[in-house]
């Protein structure tokens, strides 16, 4: 399992999802993708594309307005 890294700060939805998107076409099933963003409805909407598309959603942790997301790709 390898782990990539997504720099969304300042991106406005539905840009986080977008490049969440063409990251996961690119990588491994199995992999973990960590996601950092600054838009709060950002955490809302890769927990439903992860839902959406059987992917895992491991983790959302905010701190001075930044969040970071993990997610496990299937």
């Amino acid at each position: 399992m390898n782990t990539h890294q997504l720099d969304a700060k300042g991106l406005k939805c539905p840009m986080p999802v977008i490049n969440l998107q063409n990251l996961a076409r690119q990588v491994s099933n199995g992999d973990r993708i960590d996601i950092v963003c600054t838009d709060p409805s950002a955490e809302k909407d890769i927990r439903s594309w992860c839902r959406i598309n059987k992917h895992q959603f491991l983790t959302a942790q905010t701190l001075n307005s930044t969040w970071l997301i993990s997610i496990k790709l299937k």
